[in-house]
């Protein structure tokens, strides 16, 4: 029988990540209890769904490569975010271990050498040695699981890849340009693996997590390192991946297939060779092309390398979980002049940058049509924080986000666990709902049809009646309008492409009640960042050879902290808005 492929992409997110592992938490939770109930004969679907393949950029690259190997194992599902000490390595690392008390320490400055990161990265290194190894090994691999995973991992490579833009000319100056914005490739490596290992793929060997999984932890903390905050990490790479260039998509090439172009790397260059790398949503925040790219290529591959987007058809689908697509409104009254400002256009840039990264017009252009089934996304939403909004809250206060995270420009879930225990919890919650509402296809979809085809027709009539689901609607909560020679009418039936087939999993799960950080947790993070920061700047003046112009300037860093210790709080304040309690 065949299976519906899905591909899950995990946007950038920073310290958001613990919503995209909420999402995952509750999709395998869901998916374990599908397929026990089809082991066990109970009336549920029985059509078969395939995870070929994550792709992720920043903290979302590192829930990739958590949900790649944890997805091989036993582990806990929590819908109480108070636990400590579970298995589920995705929430202890993305709840309980990472925070700005740790990120403040200076256990990085104790070894000889510049300064790297503004925060120390030691617990970076902390969670991928815990997370990205073997727990408990299953009994028998999830089904749902490709023996052949495929993982992406976005990068932004700081050294860049030279291509020749005329070749080698005697006598001119030869033309090249750098390509900044990296990838790396694994695969799974099973008893039960199907397919050899990809050219220029990475193999993890899920009978080991020794040294050969180094690549893989280092590429996990590449791509969610920071620009400047967090430390950048050294990639040995061969020169071999890089040819076909990476910016070469299969979608974009599929009509011309031009021929590859190789590296215009020295000829003395090592092969493999150092790259130094850091946070891969600065060049791709959001890598869906990686991820519909793969699911096109699979065997039968797709017409024209471009995913099937009629419900009726659709038998694969890229599922992005999306933690920040903007709340930001659009200026009626903009001062240009005074955004050209230095002090304003400095921090809009940065911003810009990072919003352009978010941005993938290819994907952007599917979702707005309205009809594609072949591009799912759960983004942040939360109903009963907009009805509050309505009712208590003046016409021009803004609407706050739905991701606690998202306070302190992404940053503020480091600063209270209880941020991330929320975004976790509404994960989970919005997974729910996009699993009961929005992931479903017609009972006469190619995959859904060929399923029920095999039942009896009481078996299949019941089947029906109890999983069937509304039509999908448009943003606009209108119906969607399909083509003339769609299969789906009026009466169409629509099925769950993942049910949840347990009375725990159907039950609404009650809104996640917000939290707020306390002044005296402020007053101590606040404590630390001056700290944190006299040591980085000790440090760095102590690489001043000049020994009166070192003594002369090593008060300097003393007096700054603590004269700007209160101007900070406030702005912190400011910034964490109703998210903070000064009791």
């Amino acid at each position: 029988m065949n299976k519906f492929r899905i591909a899950i992409n995990m946007a950038g997110a920073i310290s958001a990540g613990a919503y995209t592992a909420g999402v995952i938490d509750f999709l395998v939770e869901a998916l374990d209890a599908w397929y026990q109930a089809k082991t066990g004969n109970e009336f549920v679907p029985t059509h078969s769904v395939s995870i070929d393949v994550f792709s992720g950029a920043s903290a979302g690259g590192m829930c990739a490569a958590i949900s790649a190997i944890l997805l091989q194992d036993e582990f806990d599902h929590i819908a109480d975010t108070s636990k400590t000490g579970t298995s589920n390595r995705l929430y202890e690392s993305w709840v309980n271990m990472i925070d700005i008390r740790r990120l403040l320490e200076t256990k990085d400055l104790r070894n000889p050498g510049p300064v790297v990161s503004l925060l120390d990265s030691t617990i970076i290194d902390t969670i991928a040695d815990y997370a990205l190894v073997r727990g408990k090994p299953l009994p028998t691999p999830r089904a749902y699981v490709s023996p052949d995973l495929t993982l992406f991992l976005s990068l932004t490579n700081l050294r860049g890849v030279v291509y020749s833009l005329t070749g080698v000319a005697p006598g001119s100056v030869e033309e090249t340009t750098f390509f900044y914005g990296d990838r790396i490739r694994f695969q799974t490596v099973r008893d039960d693996s199907t397919m050899p290992l990809a050219g220029g793929a990475y193999g993890i060997d899920l009978s080991t997590s020794k040294s050969e999984w180094a690549v893989l932890r280092t590429a996990a903390k590449a791509t969610g390192a920071f620009p400047v905050f967090l430390a950048p990490r050294s990639l040995s790479r061969r020169q071999s991946d890089y040819t076909p260039p990476l910016w070469e998509s299969r979608a974009s090439a599929a009509k011309d297939e031009p021929p590859p172009v190789s590296p215009s790397f020295p000829v003395d260059l090592p092969d493999p060779f150092l790259t130094l790398n850091v946070d891969g949503g600065v060049t791709n925040n959001d890598p869906f092309n990686y991820a519909h790219d793969y699911l096109a290529s699979i065997d039968p591959p797709a017409p024209d390398k471009q995913l099937e987007t009629d419900p009726c058809r659709a038998d694969r689908a890229v599922l992005s979980i999306a933690p920040f697509p903007t709340m930001e409104s659009y200026a009626v009254n903009y001062d240009a002049l005074a955004n050209s400002s230095v002090l304003l256009a400095l921090p809009r840039l940065f911003s810009a940058l990072v919003s352009q990264s978010r941005f993938f017009g290819e994907s952007l252009s599917h979702l707005m049509r309205g009809t594609t089934f072949s591009h799912f996304v759960v983004a942040p939403s939360d109903d009963e924080l907009v009805e509050s909004h309505k009712k208590t809250s003046s016409k021009d206060k803004q609407m706050p986000e739905a991701l606690q995270c998202a306070a302190l420009g992404a940053f503020g879930g480091f600063f209270e666990r209880g941020f991330r225990a929320h975004d976790y919890a509404l994960g989970r919650r919005n997974c729910q709902k996009f699993l009961r509402d929005h992931f479903v296809l017609p009972s006469d979809n190619v995959i859904m049809r060929e399923a029920l085809a095999t039942l009896a027709p009481d078996v299949r009539e019941n089947i029906v009646n109890k999983f069937r689901r509304n039509a999908p609607e448009g943003p606009d909560g209108k119906p969607l309008a399909y083509p003339p020679d769609s299969c789906v009418t009026g009466d169409t039936v629509w099925l769950p492409i993942i049910p949840l087939c347990t009375p725990k999993l159907r039950e609404p799960i009650a809104p996640i009640p917000r939290v707020q950080m306390e002044g005296p947790s402020l007053d101590h993070v606040v404590g630390l960042i001056s700290k944190r920061f006299q040591a980085v700047v000790s440090v760095m003046l102590n690489s001043i050879h000049h020994l009166w112009l070192r003594l002369f300037l090593r008060p300097g860093p003393w007096f700054i902290a603590h004269l700007s210790r209160g101007m900070l709080k406030q702005a912190l304040i400011k910034e964490l808005g109703d998210s903070y309690r000064s009791g």
